[in-house]
């Protein structure tokens, strides 16, 4: 059992809360994690985790060698992963979370070419539209169309602009009328978006010639889904507002009509995120670019102003 070993499983402890969780993320048995963190106390001369029946916390030293160890194992594996990508494709497995909205629709259906790309790799999709905790789940990273804070905890690379679109039924239209301006919204039924971590309804964003309006929807109709928002828009429901990338195919098949699209207030763009503490992977850095890849395919704000113009 070399330190180098031990250093990774006391680490994946840390991250993970437990030396049970460490065992099966890691694939090892129990009494392997418990050793490996006992040798490397021995060996440190100092106790790096208060352990009690409910839970576990770094001592200072230990948060001291926790920080050293990320910073070691991520540029060994940093420094491993540029040699061998020079020469070979990614390969392992990759797992990543997506929002069930717009990734699913757009990116689902393009992944066998991804896979026939790499074919080495190993990939699980992890569908939900909840916050997660990448290191504490096991996973590499994350297509999430956020903004994150300044202070957050990940690394951010931007994939995709995008812009909110307006939008609603070719039937429903012709039963209540086009909207020619957002105050015309108010006689409208809004399909609202609500927000899972407010239990809010989320407010549509407009903007143009840099003025930008702010407004509340009413509807009869709320779903914490942006997907869902959409596929309701397109069976008649109401208007809604939704990620142009979602938005994009039903625009296409004419199951929705683009509304007000001089007001394009831009949206959240797609991002790839990963935890800070761990350097880009090949595997991480591959999926980014096919992301971005596929989604600039899926078309722009100009060919949604032109189907605006066939109505």
């Amino acid at each position: 059992m070399d330190q180098l070993f031990c250093m990774k499983v006391f680490s994946r402890v840390v991250e993970l809360g437990s030396f049970a969780r460490a065992s099966e993320d890691l694939a090892v048995a129990r009494p392997t994690v418990t050793t490996a963190v006992a040798r490397l106390e021995k060996l440190l001369g100092a106790r790096l985790l208060q352990r009690t029946t409910r839970r576990l916390s770094l001592t200072e030293d230990g948060r001291t060698f926790y920080e050293a160890c990320v910073r070691i194992l991520g540029d060994l594996a940093e420094t491993a992963d540029s040699l061998s990508s020079s020469r070979t494709s990614p390969r392992g497995r990759l797992r990543v979370a997506t929002p069930h909205s717009f990734v699913h629709q757009a990116f689902v259906p393009a992944l066998p070419r991804f896979l026939a790309r790499y074919p080495q790799l190993e990939v699980e999709i992890f569908m939900n539209d909840r916050a997660v905790d990448l290191v504490a789940e096991g996973l590499d990273c994350a297509l999430r169309g956020v903004d994150l804070p300044p202070d957050s905890a990940l690394v951010a690379r931007e994939l995709v602009k995008m812009n909110w679109l307006t939008c609603a039924a070719p039937a429903y239209l012709a039963e209540r009328g086009m909207p020619r301006s957002i105050a015309d919204l108010e006689r409208h039924n809004c399909v609202r978006y609500v927000s899972q971590s407010t239990n809010r309804t989320v407010d549509w964003r407009f903007q143009k010639q840099g003025e930008r309006v702010s407004f509340t929807p009413r509807g009869n109709l709320g779903l914490t889904s942006l997907e869902g928002v959409a596929t309701a828009a397109a069976a008649g429901a109401g208007v809604a507002q939704v990620p142009d990338a979602l938005g994009m195919p039903m625009l296409r098949s004419g199951a929705l009509k683009p509304l007000l699209v001089e007001w394009a207030a831009p949206a959240p763009p797609l991002q790839l995120v990963y935890p800070s503490n761990r350097y880009l992977s090949a595997r991480v850095r591959a999926l980014g670019e096919f992301a971005a890849e596929t989604f600039r395919r899926e078309g722009s704000w100009d060919e949604i102003v032109a189907l605006a113009a066939q109505r």
